[in-house]
């Protein structure tokens, strides 16, 4: 009889494993479907990061330290603090194209999901953490774009579970330093965020300070937290490079979508994501309030902290989002589990069963069902590589040699150096670091929002060519286009539905306008 009870027990055991393993597969291919979403390199900083790479790789050292790219300001100090990013996916681009490049994007925002979704699962249930997941998944797939920050978030899964293993002792202190100290050394020359690397170790080294009774590991922390600091020296502008986080964020002149708060954009756009937020920061919220009820102040210090402060990042800065989301996994899983499991088992079984139907459900209606926030079809165009047609503009430039200086807009600018560069150099690029905030306050805004401040740039620079994001939504843009268009000393030769182009009407440009020239009537413009 006992036999068979433990016969039962097994093939129940096995059956749970085969379907949290199932559930697991169609948890991570639906979130695989948001990131596997066509680049639109327009407007993406990717053809900057590539065209980084190739600079670097061929020599060009001084693409690290100046404005490299621009004619306006060439001079302007600039720090590329991202630039081994741009390396990798340059080499990833030469190898594999940007096929390549998405299903590399694809995989490494996966593995840094699933190491917060594998520490969840340890710390708790598999059906907490598939849950928990499922509600973050808005904000995990809020910038799905590829970008080095794509990095920080798998160097923070990767943290966090060794971190953890180092504290449950299931790693040794000698494994951990080497493979913190080479992944640091990496952060640093990756992305700006690698100071929350530096961030997590201090935070177990307060933890273990605080709640442990044990000076070895608080010495082996501090030893992990001063080697991690020191690797970090190892970057192309040394000590201003790992102070970049504490002085990259100020006044540009110019205001970052990226770096607004979620306050300002749910008032500006007012998009459901940012309710959302609202929603589920009250869900963190009270799941810390159950948790402070049923449990010691140590078993969720480590996950308080980092709740509160990669909520003030998201709060202060949409960009921070996606930590956020990453963090809500093991912070509110954890909670909510340490508050249900003094329940009754009775009760503990249905709230499992619960999680369990509630997940399905999400993953149904994601899967089947076109909504806006867990819908992977909202996104864009699904698939891999450029978007159809994306390249078109830059080919019509090249096919029909149109001559310099252009004048383009902030938005288009990383698709003009992959594309155009070193053949012509632009007026402005995304990159408002790089230039100086009177660049954008006293000559970029005002000369598209005044003629007369158009016409004192334009005698300046004498521009042939005006190359436009059509679709940019600042609200000197739009005006901007039209007086052009109106503008009988400049022709549109070219329009998709992301770019424009116009030429100057001069003689040497005269076969262009002749071939191509655009109707105003076109662009609803008749006069």
């Amino acid at each position: 009889m006992n036999l068979q009870k433990v016969k039962v027990q097994s093939d129940k055991s096995q059956n749970n494993s085969s379907m949290n393993f199932f559930l697991l597969a169609v948890l991570f291919i639906y979130i695989g479907m948001f990131f596997s979403q066509k680049i639109i390199l327009v407007t993406a900083d990717l053809g900057r990061h590539i065209k980084n790479g190739e600079m670097i790789l061929s020599g060009e050292w001084h693409v690290l330290y100046t404005n490299f790219y621009s004619y306006t300001e060439p001079g302007q100090p600039s720090i590329m603090h991202h630039w081994g990013a741009g390396v990798i996916f340059y080499l990833i681009h030469k190898l594999a194209g940007f096929d390549g490049l998405s299903i590399f994007y694809v995989l490494i925002s996966l593995t840094g999901i699933y190491c917060f979704f594998t520490i969840t699962k340890n710390k708790t249930d598999f059906r907490y953490a598939l849950f928990f997941t499922l509600l973050s998944v808005p904000f995990i797939t809020d910038r799905i774009e590829i970008r080095p920050e794509g990095f920080s978030f798998l160097f923070l899964g990767v943290y966090l579970c060794l971190l953890y293993k180092y504290k449950e002792n299931k790693i040794q202190f000698n494994k951990l330093a080497c493979i913190i100290s080479v992944l640091q050394a990496l952060w640093i020359n990756i992305h700006i965020f690698f100071i929350m690397g530096l961030f997590l170790i201090f935070l177990f080294l307060l933890d273990s300070m605080i709640f442990e009774n044990n000076t070895k590991k608080v010495l082996n922390y501090t030893i992990l937290l001063l080697v991690s600091i020191a690797v970090c020296q190892f970057n192309p502008f040394g000590i201003t490079g790992l102070l970049v986080p504490f002085t990259i964020f100020r006044e540009y002149g110019y205001m970052i979508v990226e770096n607004q708060s979620v306050l300002f954009m749910q008032n500006r756009f007012h998009e459901m994501k940012y309710v959302y937020f609202e929603v589920m920061f009250a869900v963190v919220v009270l799941s810390f309030i159950l948790a402070f009820i049923k449990t010691r102040m140590r078993d969720y210090f480590i996950p308080l902290i980092c709740m509160s402060v990669f909520t003030l990042l998201a709060w202060k800065a949409i960009r921070g989002i996606p930590v956020f989301g990453l963090f809500f996994i093991l912070s509110v899983s954890e909670n909510m589990y340490n508050f249900t499991k003094t329940f009754p088992a009775v009760i503990q079984k249905n709230i499992n069963r619960l999680l369990l139907a509630c997940s399905i459900l999400i993953l149904f209606t994601g899967y089947f069902i076109d909504i806006q926030l867990f819908s992977p079809y909202k996104k864009g165009s699904m698939g891999v590589g450029l978007i159809n047609g994306i390249s078109r503009s830059a080919e019509f430039v090249k096919q029909n040699r149109i001559n310099g200086p252009i004048f383009n807009n902030y938005d288009i600018g990383g698709y003009l150096i992959f594309n155009l560069f070193p053949e012509y150099k632009l007026f402005v690029d995304n990159r408002p670091e790089s230039y100086s905030q009177n660049f954008f306050k006293k000559i970029y805004e005002p000369m598209q929002e005044k003629e007369d401040a158009w016409k004192q740039v334009n005698d300046k620079y004498k521009f042939n060519m005006i190359y436009f994001y059509r679709l940019d939504i600042t609200p000197w843009a739009q005006p901007f286009l039209i007086n052009r268009i109106k503008d009988p000393q400049w022709a549109p030769v070219f329009v998709d539905y992301a770019t424009i182009i116009l030429v100057h009407r001069t003689k040497q440009n005269d076969d262009i306008i002749k071939q191509y020239e655009l109707p105003k009537s076109m662009f609803s413009i008749t006069k």
